[in-house]
């Protein structure tokens, strides 16, 4: 009696379990071939256009999961069983794809073993940012690089250019060599693609430049641009660069400190609220009022005509200038101490 007892049992959880496995293949076969057949997904209303990106290296998984996350497919694992069904694992391409919310299984595989849409950003680099404020400019514009991905890409070292060393060795900073331009960025570029354009950019546009003058003088190119840098955050008026950059090597020339409070606040990082006395004070070779020669390193990422303008300063012996048209930015220069005083009062009796 047990005997049959555990006989009748065996059988009852026998049908059971083949019951349940047949209800699994069952919706399985459902879905694989009638796809439509499964409950829409209702926190996504259908037909919504949305920009996929499929990046590189992803497997099926990882792509059929990143389609249910954005409502594209209603369930990751059937749309990846109907993939694997049709066998078209291997033919999907990376990219990026404009889909439909809770689309058919069939017009999602489709779409994205084709061609996929070439998106590009148009990223600005004005003259004068600096490397943080380029930085900051490419995280917020474009969408796929993200502040983690900044320190590691930033070391000099990483990059293979001749000019990023000085004497064999690399400098400490890209400061000065991220070119100021307009730059189209592809979808799939990453912060180190986007800094070497940039590096090469700069190497491209320097490239014909003649340095002799600046080499009898004993600058180097590095030299040259940590001037370029300077006259690009005091120059607001075109003409004026080369008066400026004439008189910087002036005063290198007779071994008199700068007095550009601008080499301070790059070194403070304050840019848009005037500096204290504390503030001048500072003890830093950034410091170019306590300090004579050139600060340790670029200001910022200076344009062409900039560069250009350190290496070829105007024919005037100006030892000073001064801020004497708020509007315009426009300076008046002086030879000597007393006319850069009277500058200074006549503006200030204004």
């Amino acid at each position: 009696m047990l005997i049959k007892k555990q006989k009748n049992t065996f059988i009852i959880v026998f049908i059971l379990v083949f019951i349940i496995c047949f209800q699994i293949f069952f919706n399985v076969s459902c879905k694989i071939f009638y796809p439509e057949t499964k409950e829409t997904n209702k926190t996504f209303e259908k037909g919504v256009e949305k920009e996929i990106l499929i990046v590189e290296g992803m497997n099926l998984t990882q792509i059929a999961e990143l389609l249910e996350e954005n409502g594209i497919v209603d369930d990751a694992l059937f749309f990846k069983l109907y993939v694997e069904d049709k066998k078209m694992e291997k033919k999907l391409l990376p990219g990026t794809y404009k889909l439909l919310t809770l689309s058919e299984y069939e017009d999602v595989l489709a779409a994205i073993t084709s061609t996929p849409i070439v998106v590009s950003y148009k990223l600005i680099i004005p003259e004068g940012f600096t490397v943080d404020q380029i930085t900051e400019r490419i995280t917020k514009e474009i969408p796929h690089i993200n502040e983690k991905d900044i320190s590691e890409n930033l070391e000099p070292k990483n990059y293979n250019y001749d000019f990023l060393k000085k004497d064999e060795v690399f400098i400490d900073k890209l400061e000065g060599f991220l070119f100021p331009k307009t730059y189209e960025i592809l979808q799939d570029y990453t912060l180190k693609n986007i800094i070497e354009m940039m590096l090469s950019q700069y190497q491209f546009e320097t490239s014909g430049l003649d340095y002799s003058l600046m080499h009898n003088k004993g600058f180097d190119y590095y030299d040259v641009l940590i001037i370029a840098s300077m006259i690009e955050r005091e120059a607001y008026i075109a003409e004026e660069r080369e008066l400026i950059s004439a008189v910087i090597h002036n005063r290198l020339e007779i071994d008199m400190s700068l007095g550009i409070d601008a080499t301070l606040s790059y070194y403070l990082d304050k840019w848009e609220e005037p500096l204290t006395q504390s503030d001048l004070e500072t003890d830093t070779p950034y410091n170019t009022r306590i300090y004579s020669g050139l600060p340790p390193t670029p200001i910022c990422n200076p344009g062409l005509e900039c560069i250009k303008a350190a290496i070829f300063p105007a024919e005037v012996d100006y030892l000073y200038y001064v801020v004497t048209d708020q509007e315009s930015h426009k300076h008046s220069f002086a030879t000597t101490l007393e006319e850069h005083n009277q500058n200074i009062n006549s503006t200030q009796n204004q």
